[in-house]
């Protein structure tokens, strides 16, 4: 061993704004051919919340929302509200705009239920024309249906089943 470290995993973006580019061996991302490193659902998305009827800053965040990366997250959300997961469900994800040819650029949208014993994993994978929230939502509900009749279903059910209960759970709603 060289160095302090075996290994270590630090921000590319960091590294490259100091001009350290060349000590980058190998980047992680979700694509398979690098390693298959899925992300938690809008990580790395900026979330703002306004009140809604504040029309001021509905204007001001109309000028910076990143409309491509709202589709995107937006397609995750709906994925995760409809196998009914949290913020502890074992979903990775990945969304991608990819070259669809002369149909201009579609959403690639790859996501991953794993047990929590690491044994079992359901994938699943979809892409299609994603110009609204709407679309995103029905790419989102897409791949939620494909992993749960995959098996996904089974998984989410065992790990609820052992979810020890909280006070939250015995309030009325």
């Amino acid at each position: 061993m060289d160095g302090v470290f075996d290994a270590i995993i630090l921000a590319s973006a960091g590294l490259i704004r100091m001009g350290l580019e060349g000590r980058i061996s190998q980047f992680l991302s979700g694509r398979e051919e690098d390693g298959g490193m899925l992300y938690a659902v809008g990580q790395g998305a900026i979330g703002i919340e306004n009140r809604a009827d504040d029309e001021v800053v509905k204007g001001i965040m109309g000028r910076v929302n990143h409309l491509p990366t709202f589709l995107a997250v937006s397609a995750e959300r709906s994925l995760l509200r409809t196998i009914e997961g949290g913020c502890s469900a074992p979903l990775g994800v990945e969304s991608e705009w990819v070259s669809s040819g002369s149909e201009g650029e579609e959403l690639r949208l790859r996501a991953v239920v794993v047990s929590l014993d690491g044994k079992h994993a359901v994938e699943a994978n979809v892409s299609g024309s994603v110009k609204t929230v709407e679309d995103a939502e029905k790419l989102g509900q897409e791949i939620a249906a494909q992993i749960l009749r995959k098996g996904a279903d089974k998984i989410l059910a065992e790990i609820k089943a052992k979810r020890p209960t909280t006070a939250a759970d015995l309030e009325e709603k």
